[in-house]
């Protein structure tokens, strides 16, 4: 399974804060230049909560394998 992960952090009482948002099977060959206008688009369109900057994007793939079935 492939994930998108975009981070988004904030300042807050002296500890940050995050603010995650998950896309499940993005597309594989991601532009990082349309991603960054992406994820300044969520903040200005009120996606992302109020005081929240963009931080960081992460594509995160884990694997699954079955090693016993005992029930089938």
């Amino acid at each position: 399974m492939k994930r998108l992960t975009l981070f988004y952090r904030k300042l807050e009482n002296g500890k940050t804060k995050t603010y995650r948002i998950s896309v499940s099977e993005p597309v594989d060959n991601i532009d990082t230049q349309q991603l960054q206008t992406d994820i300044a688009a969520l903040k200005t369109l009120g996606v992302v909560p109020e005081g929240y900057e963009p931080d960081e994007a992460r594509v995160t793939e884990t694997n699954t394998e079955v090693l016993l079935n005992m029930i089938e």
